[in-house]
This record gives C-alpha cells, sequence and structure tokens, in this order.
C-alpha cells in the first residue's frame, strides 16, 4: 500500500485529490494538509508516508520551502509536485529543490495516478510540457560540453530515432506520429533504449539525448 500525503491550501483540491487516490486499492492518503508546515508536523509526529503531492504556492510554508526542510530529513519521501503553475524559474526550482516530478493540475486521472505510482517507487516524472521547458534550459548550459557517444549503446536506427525525439520532448503519442508507428511500438523501442543506455527513466534518456547532440 502506497502512504501518500496531499498538501494544498485549497480544500477542494485537496479533497478532490483524496478521494481520486483512496479509490485505487493500492493507494491512501495518510496527511491532508494545507501548508508545509502542517505536514511536517504530522511527520514529526510519526506518519509515515512513501509520498508527497505538493502544491508550491502556499501559506506559512510553501512547495519549495517545504521541499528544502524535506531534504534536511533521514527518511525523506517522495515527492510530486501539482501545482498551476508552469513557469521555467518555477519548474527549475522545484526541481533544484529535490522534486521527483513535476505535473500540472489540469493532468488527466490517469496521468495522476500514474505519475504517484512512479514517483512512489523511485522514478522521476515530468509532464510534457514541463519536459520541454527543462530540456530547453539544460541545452542552454550544455551546448558547450563535449558530447556523449551513443555508439556503444548499440541502438538500432528506430531506437535512436525514439532516443532522438524523447530528446526534443515530445511525448508518446507525438513520437508515434512522428514516425508513423503505433504508440506501443513506441513504447518496445523506448523500453529497449532504457535498458541499452542504463537510463532510470524518460528524464535521463533526454538528458542522454541532449549530451550526445541528438536533440
Amino acid at each position: 500500500m502506497i502512504g501518500l500525503a496531499v498538501v494544498d491550501d485549497q480544500h477542494l483540491i485537496r479533497d478532490g485529490l483524496t478521494m481520486m487516490l483512496n479509490n485505487e486499492s493500492d493507494m491512501q492518503v495518510k496527511i491532508e494538509a494545507s501548508n508545509g508546515r502542517e505536514l511536517l508536523d504530522l511527520l514529526d509526529a510519526g506518519a509515515l508516508i512513501d509520498a508527497v503531492l505538493l502544491d508550491l504556492r502556499m501559506p506559512v510554508l510553501d512547495g519549495i520551502q517545504t521541499l528544502h526542510e524535506l531534504n534536511r530529513r533521514p527518511r525523506r519521501p517522495s515527492v510530486l509536485v501539482v501545482t498551476t503553475f508552469d513557469r521555467d524559474e518555477l519548474v527549475l526550482d522545484a526541481i533544484a529543490a529535490g522534486a521527483d516530478g513535476y505535473i500540472l493540475k489540469r493532468t488527466s486521472r490517469p496521468e495522476l495516478i500514474t505519475a504517484v505510482r512512479a514517483v512512489a517507487h523511485g522514478r522521476s516524472v515530468l509532464a510534457p510540457d514541463i519536459t520541454r521547458a527543462v530540456l530547453a534550459r539544460v541545452r542552454q548550459h550544455t551546448r558547450a560540453t563535449a558530447s556523449t557517444d551513443v555508439a556503444e549503446y548499440r541502438l538500432t536506427p528506430r531506437e535512436t530515432d525514439i532516443l532522438s525525439l524523447v530528446g526534443q520532448g515530445l511525448n508518446n503519442d507525438e513520437i508515434a506520429a512522428r514516425l508513423t508507428v503505433s504508440t506501443h511500438t513506441v513504447k518496445t523501442h523506448l523500453t529497449n533504449v532504457l535498458a541499452k543506455t542504463g537510463s532510470r527513466d524518460r528524464v535521463q534518456v533526454a538528458l542522454l539525448a541532449i549530451r550526445a547532440g541528438l536533440a
């Protein structure tokens, strides 16, 4: 059972997320808090959770400050930022502060549930629009660095195409449309890319593509 905390200062959002998550057989919301301070106090009281769904703009202790406080703790839960804000600086600040995932509140229910499971199990998640913003900023900082040679990974031509398009920030449906293949085929090739390159998740694949000059 995945133990969760929902932290948002808007009651309707908090209640809606809690109801949605508790409807999943493998999830249970153990903490509801209206700001970061409430979350930390409940954790100090002994509540054990696997992942936090965290808003950014909150009173008393906002999301970025809460991330910094969580980083000081010996047992730090994974953190999925769930917010309405998609400005580049906020995304980068959250990631720099230790967020394991960043999605927007307009995300669909299936995508949200998938993101929660992924973050709870140690993987990174970024919404497609957020991925593009992050990759654009990473490119600015990596233009002068030496590129990575991907030949050692022995990727097929199609796997190399997938690597390149992930590095451009495209999601699976967009890649499928670009290559005129099914989404299932894209997922299969991406799984092969992950295995061959030793990448943990899609974000690492995208960074590899950038370093290799394929994005």
